[in-house]
């Protein structure tokens, strides 16, 4: 049994509340959810722009430019819902304004210097398809450097759908002037059927792509230190158990460096735990631009971090941490406005056949606490004599 367009729209108004009521709904079930808050509204809206359409031939041309401006701004919504979701700061209101506009100049174009309600609809269309390029576009940026990208790309898939229909319709109809015929707002029963099934995958896909985020959130608060924003201990050691698994696979050996912020004590003591906090961060920040792009820095405790060197031998695990401690003793400290000279030790261990994790930490230990012990601000190879292997800074103490 055929089923008309009447019906279909119906059907589509009604997808549209079902989806946005159980979008916002679930916002007050899972804390974080704001993005899709502003997904489901936007949800509603389209559904509103529907209901309007199908009041408009009683009502009149004025109500038909209120639903359309009602489908253009509901768009605007999901675009910000969907920036909001993917961590995007800007909201793009230029852009909104921008696309509103020119839809605004095309209905008066349309409507007063060349009469044409056909080309006032087209104009509205045409300013979906850039919104809904725009989002894919955005989506498409994201998920090349989200760890889970595939939600991000299946909603994009369905803004590129979105975006392609109205062109290759607009391109395809012939143009006349005259009434707009109300058929023309829904266009036949498949495409109608189609909005409605898009929308309805891609609200799904929608919750996906924010579930996937508070995953990722909560996988980055167990892996991630909260102060620096590096590895934390738990992810550190267990990259270093990897990296030591790699090694013996491969027949090669594993490095690691430990290094101890100097005279850090003092620090807290005399400024504060708060300017302790960014000497810590700052420590953190100048070590990891002084690293290779495939080594890894983790907080291991304190004012201690760690430092994976895979693949580099006692040679080159010396000559990483000593780049390191150059770095910090090179650069100033700033904090609360005040210079400060900070330094660090290091002790570096290389791995050797059938090491674990624990026993290459130990002698990383023991190298850390000779750096100190022959005067800080300096970096010791394990199971060495300090004077001998010891890349020597200037052994002025913070």
């Amino acid at each position: 049994m055929a089923v008309d367009t009447s019906t279909l729209v119906l059907v589509t108004i009604a997808t549209a509340f079902g989806l946005g009521l159980m979008s916002i709904a679930l916002t007050f079930l899972q804390a974080g959810t704001r993005g899709i808050r502003h997904w489901g509204i936007g949800i509603i809206g389209l559904g509103v722009a529907y209901s309007l359409f199908m009041l408009y031939p009683r009502m009149g041309l004025p109500l038909l430019y209120v639903a359309w401006t009602c489908l253009l701004v509901s768009m605007l919504v999901m675009y910000r819902a969907l920036l909001r979701i993917c961590g995007g700061r800007q909201h793009r209101t230029r852009f909104g304004i921008l696309v509103v506009g020119g839809a605004i100049v095309g209905w008066l174009v349309f409507g007063f210097v060349a009469p044409n309600p056909i080309r006032q609809m087209d104009a509205t269309w045409l300013a979906a398809s850039v919104i809904g390029g725009r989002a894919a576009w955005d989506l498409w940026r994201h998920a090349r450097r989200s760890r889970y990208p595939a939600p991000a790309l299946t909603v994009a898939f369905f803004l590129v759908l979105i975006m392609l229909r109205p062109l290759l319709e607009i391109l395809a109809r012939e143009v006349h002037s005259g009434p707009l015929d109300p058929a023309l707002l829904y266009g036949p029963p498949g495409v109608v059927f189609f909005r409605a099934l898009v929308m309805s995958l891609m609200s799904m896909s929608v919750i996906w792509l924010e579930v996937s985020r508070l995953y990722e959130i909560v996988e980055l608060q167990a892996t991630q230190d909260d102060l620096t924003g590096v590895a934390n201990r738990r992810a550190i050691v267990s990259l270093l158990q990897r990296d030591l698994e790699r090694a013996k696979r491969e027949k090669s050996v594993c490095s690691i460096a430990l290094f101890d912020v100097d005279y850090f004590k003092q620090v807290n003591d005399t400024w504060g735990h708060p300017a302790g906090d960014q000497v810590i961060k700052w420590v953190a920040k100048v070590i990891d631009g002084s690293i290779r792009p495939y080594d890894t820095l983790g907080r291991y405790g304190g004012e201690e971090f760690l430092l994976l060197i895979p693949g580099a031998g006692p040679d080159g695990a010396v000559a990483a941490a000593e780049r390191a401690r150059a770095a910090i003793e090179r650069e100033e400290c700033t904090v609360d406005g005040m210079r400060l000279h900070i330094t660090v030790s290091a002790g570096v261990a290389t791995s050797s056949p059938g090491m674990d994790a624990d026993t290459l930490l130990r002698l990383a230990d023991d190298a850390l606490y000779s750096a100190k012990e022959s005067g800080r601000n300096r970096v010791v190879l394990a199971d060495a004599a300090p004077a001998g292997i010891a890349a020597q800074g200037r052994s002025s103490a913070s």
